[in-house]
C-alpha cells in the first residue's frame, strides 16, 4: 500500500517538543504468525547486508521534493534532522545538540560539534542553513506549506541557527523533526536543485549510511559512513528493494531475497515460513476523496449517498479478517488527538461529529435529493498495486450499484501518481492513504482541507478541491494557540463542518506492520521510528 505525506497530512497533533501523540501498545490482531512482540533487543553483532523491501515510487530519492512516504524511509539511512522522532512520538535532539525556546515565535538551535557528513568534510552552519531555507526557496520543494509561517533562517555565530516564526506555532518542532534534513551545501549546489536524488545526483549527508546507487523503479544501496560517530550499524550495506505490488514483495520474502518490508498491507505476508509480521498501532488514513469542483460530486447530495452507501465495516472484515484496522470516525485515527484532552473528552467531541453508517435506504434518499436522482456512471480511482485499496475501490463499486450508480475501478499506473498531486481535476472520486508525518490532528488535515493544497498552488494534497473559509480559519486559530482543550474544540468545530460537507470520506485506519524474517528482530518499531530517525540501527540479528 503506498503512503503519500499527506499535506498536512500530519494533522496538528503535537502541541511542543514534549507532547506525545498515540498510544504504541499491543495491537488488536490475531493472525496465527502476527504479532505485536518485538522479538527481543536482539544480538549485537554485526552482519553484511540488510535487504529491505519498499514500495516503487516515481521521482528522485530527495524528501523535499517527493511526496511518497518511502521516500522518508530512504533518505533517513543517510540524512539526519536537526531534530529526530523517539519511538512514542516525542521529540528529541539530532543534530542539534541543545534547543532552546526563548519566546513564542523564536527557536534557537545549537548545531552538534564534531558531525562529518560521508566525504569526510564538517558539518557547518552554512549547510545548515542552506538545507532549512529551502524548504522556502526551493522551486520543487514539497514542504513549502509546512515552512509558511517561518519569518527568517539565520545563523549567530558559527554553530548557532535561530528560526523565528510570522506567528506561534503549536506544532512546530516535529514539523523541523520532518522537514530539518541536513545535506552538504557544497555538494548539492554542484548538483543543482532539479538533479538531486537523481541517479546522477544522489545527496550527502551525515547519517549512519551512505548513498551509493539508485536505479529508479528497483533499488537503493547504501554503505557504512566511515565517519558516522554514532551506535554502529549492524549492517555493513542496506538494500532497500522497490516492489510494484504487495505479491511481489510477499513473494521477495517467501524466497529469502528480502528480509523485511514496511506495509499496511498484512495479508499476503501473513503463514509465511521463517518470518513473522510485527505490528504497531497505525496512524494513516484510508478515504474516498470526491472532487468537490466537478459535477456530480460538487451536489453534496451526491456525496452524501456515496457516503451512506460506503460499507466500512464490510470493507475492513474483508480486507483484515485478522482484525488489524479500525474504522475511522472522521479523518485521522483517534489516536491523533490523544494529546488534546483526556479519552471522555476525545469521545465526546467525536461522537458529536456527523456519522454516515452503510445504509443504502438513507443513501438512495440522499441520490433523490440531488440532480442525478436515476443515477449516474462514474470511475473509481486508485493507484495500481494498492491491494488495499483497490479492494476498497472493488467493494464500493458493488454497493453503489445497488442504489443505481455504475461505477468501474481504474487502477492508476505509477508514472501517473504524481498528476494527480499537480493537475487540477486529475481525478473525480479516488481511494487513497494518507500517512501522518507527527502525532497531532493538524498534519493531515492542514494538508486535506486547506485551498494551498490546491492543486497546483501548494502540493495537491487536498484532492477533494475543498475550499470553506470558516474551516480555512479555524486550522489558523487552533495553530496558534497553545491550550490543548481550545484546540480539541477547534477541531471539533471544523471537522464538524466537514462532515456535514462530506469531501472526504474516511474509511479506516490499518496497523502499521514489519513483515520480518526470523533472522533479525526489530525492538523499536513504531511509525514515528521510521520517520524522522536512522530505523535500521535496531533491526538487529536476532539474538
Amino acid at each position: 500500500m503506498r503512503k503519500y505525506l499527506c499535506a498536512c497530512v500530519v494533522l496538528v497533533l503535537a502541541l511542543s517538543i514534549a507532547a506525545c501523540g498515540g498510544s504504541t501498545g499491543p495491537s488488536k490482531g490475531t493472525a496465527s504468525n502476527a504479532t505485536a512482540s518485538n522479538g527481543g533487543a536482539g544480538s549485537s553483532k554485526s552482519y553484511a547486508e540488510l535487504r529491505w523491501g519498499e514500495d516503487a515510487f516515481a521521482g528522485p530519492v530527495d524528501w523535499k521534493k517527493n511526496v511518497f512516504l518511502a521516500v522518508a524511509w530512504i533518505d533517513d539511512l543517510a540524512i539526519q534532522s536537526l531534530l529526530e522522532f523517539e519511538p512514542s512520538g516525542k521529540v528529541k535532539l539530532g543534530l542539534a545538540s541543545s534547543a532552546e525556546h526563548p519566546s513564542p515565535t523564536t527557536y534557537v538551535y545549537k548545531i552538534r560539534s564534531g558531525v562529518r557528513f560521508s566525504d569526510g568534510k564538517p558539518l557547518t552552519v552554512a549547510d545548515v542553513l542552506y538545507s532549512l531555507q529551502s524548504n522556502i526557496t526551493g522551486k520543487e520543494s514539497v514542504m513549502k506549506q509546512y515552512w509558511a509561517d517561518v519569518a527568517s533562517v539565520s545563523a549567530s555565530g558559527s554553530s548557532t541557527v535561530i528560526i523565528k516564526l510570522k506567528r506561534p506555532q503549536a506544532t512546530w518542532p516535529k514539523i523541523l523533526a520532518f522537514t530539518g534534513q541536513i545535506i552538504e551545501k557544497a555538494a548539492a549546489e554542484k548538483v543543482g536543485e532539479k538533479a538531486l536524488g537523481t541517479p546522477g545526483g544522489l545527496m550527502i549527508g551525515t547519517g549512519p549510511w551512505k548513498f551509493d546507487s539508485y536505479k529508479p523503479e528497483t533499488s537503493v544501496q547504501f554503505s557504512r559512513n566511515p565517519y558516522w560517530k554514532g551506535p554502529a550499524p549492524p549492517a555493513s550495506k542496506v538494500t532497500m528493494n522497490l516492489f510494484k505490488s504487495e505479491s511481489s514483495a510477499s513473494l521477495a520474502l517467501r524466497a529469502g531475497a528480502i528480509d523485511g518490508m514496511f506495509t499496511s498491507a498484512p495479508k499476503p505476508y501473513v503463514n509465511i515460513p521463517g518470518a513473522r509480521v510485527q505490528t504497531a498501532p497505525g496512524v494513516s488514513t484510508t478515504f474516498i476523496a470526491m472532487n468537490t469542483k466537478l459535477a456530480p460530486f460538487s451536489d453534496v447530495h451526491v456525496r452524501r449517498a456515496i457516503a451512506y452507501a460506503t460499507d466500512d465495516p464490510g470493507m475492513v472484515k474483508a480486507l483484515y479478517p485478522a482484525g488489524y484496522a479500525t474504522e475511522n470516525v472522521t479523518l485521522l485515527p483517534d489516536t491523533e488527538f490523544d494529546s488534546l484532552g483526556t479519552s471522555s473528552q476525545v469521545n465526546a467531541m467525536l461522537g458529536a461529529l456527523p456519522k454516515y453508517d452503510f445504509d443504502l435506504t438513507a443513501a438512495k434518499r440522499e441520490l433523490a435529493k440531488s440532480a442525478h436522482p436515476h443515477g449516474f456512471s462514474m470511475t473509481i480511482q486508485t493507484f495500481g498495486g494498492a491491494t488495499v485499496e483497490v479492494g476498497a475501490a472493488q467493494i464500493l463499486a458493488s454497493d453503489l450499484a445497488k442504489i443505481g450508480v455504475t461505477a468501474k475501478v481504474r487502477e492508476m499506473p505509477p508514472n501517473e501518481a504524481s498528476a494527480v498531486f499537480t493537475t487540477p481535476g486529475r481525478v473525480s472520486v479516488f481511494i487513497i492513504n494518507y500517512s501522518g508525518i507527527y502525532p497531532d490532528p493538524e498534519g493531515v488535515l492542514s494538508q486535506m482541507l486547506l485551498p494551498s493544497q490546491i492543486a497546483p498552488s501548494g502540493g495537491g494534497l487536498n484532492v477533494a478541491s475543498y475550499k470553506r473559509t470558516e474551516v480555512e480559519k479555524l486550522m489558523s486559530e487552533q495553530s496558534e494557540t497553545p491550550d490543548p482543550a481550545t484546540r480539541l474544540h477547534l477541531f471539533g468545530k471544523l471537522l464538524g463542518i466537514v462532515g456535514a460537507e462530506i469531501p472526504y470520506r474516511p474509511l479506516f485506519t490499518p496497523d502499521e506492520f514489519v513483515p520480518l524474517s526470523d533472522k533479525y528482530v526489530f525492538p523499536t518499531f513504531s511509525p514515528w521510528t521510521v520517520i524522522a530517525d536512522p530505523w535500521a540501527l535496531d533491526v538487529k540479528l536476532a539474538a
